[in-house]
């Protein structure tokens, strides 16, 4: 029997420092990446810029007029002005360039796994653990909340997917909450760019350690058969005919 292998110590002083110098070279600075964010959203949206200017000369405007009523130091309510413009023209890029790349993929098999997969908290996600041959997709969530099971598609080609797996989770983790979120431009549905603040609004029932219960007994439900890649997939895919999910 192979003996496990020791975790490699980090390395210190001269070495570590080499080694770390090295893996951040390997990252995308944050200016290249707020370069490219920016160039995006411009791309797809074509009041982006006005926005930002408007937030930052209308901050500006609206400090140096209160600065003037108030007889304040010229000097100063220009540079506390400038700086309080640029976080506001900031707030406004960041809310505007998150808006354009939730437009891109909603809509698309798998947008609403991604959305989770990078929120922020303790959730814990199974992409496509139940989907049909139209794509309509659902995943399923372990959080505080309990379990979430979000679809994605046809809010009546959903139902039975949903149902099954309603029945999945009650059979090994009875009495767990269970909530059920649709995502899509239907009506009653939830829109992507709306997932995020409806699951943190969820009750929080459960504390980390019995989380960590609730996924276990979860990996005894397995996953979808048919291999579905993580995340967005291009419209009009569909899965193979024939294929279908595990009872």
């Amino acid at each position: 029997m192979a003996k496990p292998e020791k975790p490699t110590a980090p390395l210190k002083g001269r070495a570590g420092r080499k080694a770390r110098k090295a893996a951040r070279a390997g990252m995308p600075r944050r200016s290249e990446q707020l370069v490219e964010a920016f160039t995006l959203t411009r791309r797809r949206d074509k009041r982006f810029v006005p926005y930002l200017l408007l937030a930052f000369f209308g901050t500006l405007i609206v400090i140096e007029l209160v600065g003037a009523l108030l007889n304040s130091n010229y000097i100063m309510t220009t540079i506390f002005g400038i700086l309080a413009a640029a976080l506001v023209a900031f707030i406004v890029f960041g809310q505007r360039a998150q808006r354009s790349a939730l437009g891109e993929i909603e809509g698309q098999p798998g947008a609403a796994a991604a959305i989770v997969t990078n929120m922020r908290g303790d959730w814990r996600i199974t992409p496509n653990v139940a989907a049909n041959r139209s794509m309509d997709v659902v995943h399923r969530v372990v959080g505080k909340p309990g379990v979430i099971l979000i679809g994605e598609g046809s809010t009546e080609r959903l139902g039975p997917l949903l149902a099954d797996q309603r029945k999945r989770v009650q059979r090994v983790a009875s009495g767990t909450p269970i909530a059920i979120i649709i995502v899509g431009v239907e009506p009653g549905q939830v829109p992507l760019r709306k997932l995020q603040r409806k699951m943190t609004k969820l009750p929080r029932t459960f504390k980390g350690v019995t989380v960590d219960e609730i996924e276990g007994r979860m990996r005894a439900l397995g996953a979808f058969a048919v291999p579905i890649p993580k995340g967005p997939m291009p419209k009009g895919m569909r899965i193979p005919k024939g294929a279908n999910p595990p009872r």
